[in-house]
């Protein structure tokens, strides 16, 4: 049997009374909790009068639907430049546009520590998306970015293309929903042919890509090995795409174990490709 020694109590514990020691080990034992909360900030935390923002110790910032707009992006942008603390930051349903995201782009090329920002269901259009991706191309931090409802379209699609091509740090890439045709498809595939290193997980769902897109998935699968999760779900493909993205998986480089896409009997989730495979690739 396995002995496990019990840690004895601090000494200034042993010391005092009986309410006093109850109270104070239980602060120890909530020290760690309190000190993540501390961590994990809100709005109310972090913003001056003036409108500036001043963010200590957080690693966490949570700002969803705080309605920020293009001028707390800039003040939070100007804040989070050079930042050695924050994590990740939740800018979801903020009402911010082109020149919020054109601040918080040159933020995040400056930036090393930030992991993750999530701009979902921000009126980023193409010029915000244009500025996400010029400071995605010199980030060297970032590992998930999350667009997702932003109104990208094809153009900043192929804008963060010419960035997934410079960059080779970002791991998850979230685009559902944003206006993405073929053309920005096909830019995308493009950009991560051939790769060795990178985007791991990429979702376009809900943008009409067609047969053109699917055509370029099926020719990037055989020459990239990171990607592992691709979610072309609700993207118009036909039976002959299908068909087409079929033959990529079988040749796929990477063995991915996830790519989801409409099927004759409903998404397709890459069943069919653990028995082409062999039932040891499914996760």
């Amino acid at each position: 049997q396995t002995h496990i020694a019990a840690r004895p109590l601090p000494q200034p514990l042993l010391k005092m009374g009986g309410a006093a020691r109850c109270l104070s080990l239980a602060l120890l034992l909530l020290s760690p909790l309190l000190a993540s909360a501390q961590h994990r900030c809100r709005l109310g935390d972090v913003r001056q009068p003036d409108g500036s923002f001043q963010l200590g110790s957080c690693e966490e910032l949570l700002l969803f639907g705080e309605s920020v707009g293009d001028g707390g992006a800039i003040k939070l942008a100007a804040a989070l430049a050079g930042n050695t603390k924050l994590q990740l930051v939740d800018l979801w349903h903020n009402g911010v546009g082109a020149a919020g995201a054109k601040a918080l782009g040159a933020a995040i090329a400056k930036n090393t520590v930030l992991k993750r920002l999530y701009l979902n269901e921000n009126p980023l259009g193409a010029e915000g998306a244009k500025g996400i991706a010029a400071g995605l191309a010199k980030a060297r931090g970032l590992r998930h970015l999350w667009l997702t409802r932003t109104n990208a379209g094809d153009e900043g699609a192929a804008a963060l293309a010419t960035a997934l091509a410079a960059n080779h740090v970002l791991e998850a890439l979230d685009m559902w929903e944003c206006g993405i045709s073929g053309a920005g498809a096909e830019a995308i595939a493009v950009a991560l042919k051939g790769r060795h290193d990178g985007l791991r997980t990429l979702e376009l769902r809900g943008n009409a890509m067609g047969d053109r897109g699917a055509r370029a998935f099926a020719a990037l699968l055989p020459t990239n090995k990171p990607l592992s999760t691709l979610d072309l779900l609700n993207t118009g493909v036909s039976a002959e795409g299908r068909a087409l993205l079929r033959e990529g998986l079988r040749k796929a480089a990477s063995l991915p174990y996830m790519v989801l896409f409409e099927d004759a009997i409903g998404p397709h989730q890459q069943r069919t490709s653990w028995e082409e495979k062999g039932q040891k690739n499914a996760p």
